[in-house]
């Protein structure tokens, strides 16, 4: 995990990933139907594009982009 995606005050790899955690709630209540076209403006390291794109499956296409080649 990148020092930028922890909670404030947290110093351990241990701490919430802040940004993976609400990022799947986003894609939980945006309720994206399988099948979707998703586009993702910003998705810096995909906390929501990938868990989006698990929603709308094969038959679904996903596409990420941003301006920032972050370290996974």
């Amino acid at each position: 995990m990148v020092e930028w995606s922890r909670l404030p005050g947290s110093s351990t790899g241990e701490s919430l990933d802040y940004w993976a955690y609400f990022g799947m709630r986003l894609v939980k209540h945006a309720s994206i139907s399988p099948g979707a076209n998703i586009l993702d403006i910003g998705c810096g390291n995909g906390s929501s594009l990938f868990p989006a794109a698990a929603q709308i499956g094969e038959s679904g296409y996903a596409i990420g982009i941003d301006i920032c080649p972050c370290p996974g």
